[in-house]
């Protein structure tokens, strides 16, 4: 009698143990978004690119990018680094020349990150600039220094507007590319003075595409 009951514990302990093992191994069904590409480029804008500032490759004004990130809402944020496979931005900054050809055509990419299908408000960026514009002699050959002077000498963490300071929306699909173009607008930013140039930053987001 002892050794039946014994049998039939020990067979509803496998059965029980095997109904077990088939539900930790069971499927669910659930819903992963595959994610998109948020790239954001930068663009000089420069009506003295004929005359006083010209766009080339031998001229500099030299902007110094600290943190990049845009913000879906407080403080649901994405930092955005140098390209797709860095997991921290250059601690001396990321170097770009505003007055190169490739930041007319807007062919700078401050960054790109991988995000999540969703809709920032918000991108927010920590930049610096040069104390100094160089311009090649077209004479000499060599360069001339013009100081640029700014009221204040730390960077800025700025909220970058849309081009009329209009609300948008920045929004990334699944497996799509988006391309946000942040615009620096060299004629607002850099009033000439005498011998020098008076800095006020301007920035703006001036297109956002997908692809």
């Amino acid at each position: 009698m002892i050794e039946t009951l014994r049998r039939s514990l020990a067979g509803l302990l496998l059965v029980s143990l095997a109904g077990l093992a088939n539900l930790s191994c069971e499927q669910y069904e659930y819903v992963s978004s595959y994610p998109g590409i948020l790239e954001v480029r930068l663009k000089a804008a420069n009506s003295r690119a004929g005359s006083l500032l010209p766009f080339d490759p031998a001229n500099a004004f030299v902007m110094t990018l600290r943190s990049l990130e845009v913000v879906e809402r407080p403080p649901v944020s994405l930092p955005i680094y140098s390209d797709l496979n860095a997991i921290r931005r250059n601690p001396d900054g990321d170097f770009f020349n505003c007055l190169h050809p490739l930041a007319r055509d807007s062919a700078f990419i401050l960054g790109r990150v991988y995000s999540p299908p969703l809709t920032y408000t918000q991108l927010l960026f920590t930049v610096q600039v040069s104390p100094f514009v160089s311009v090649r002699n077209p004479f000499t050959g060599f360069p001339n220094l013009i100081e640029v002077r700014q009221d204040f000498q730390t960077e800025a963490f700025q909220q970058l507007p849309a081009a009329g300071q209009q609300p948008f929306a920045i929004r990334v699909e699944t497996d799509r590319r988006t391309v946000v173009t942040v615009t620096f607008d060299l004629d607002s930013s850099l009033v000439r003075r005498t011998e020098w140039f008076q800095y006020r930053p301007y920035f703006y987001i001036s297109s956002i595409e997908i692809f």
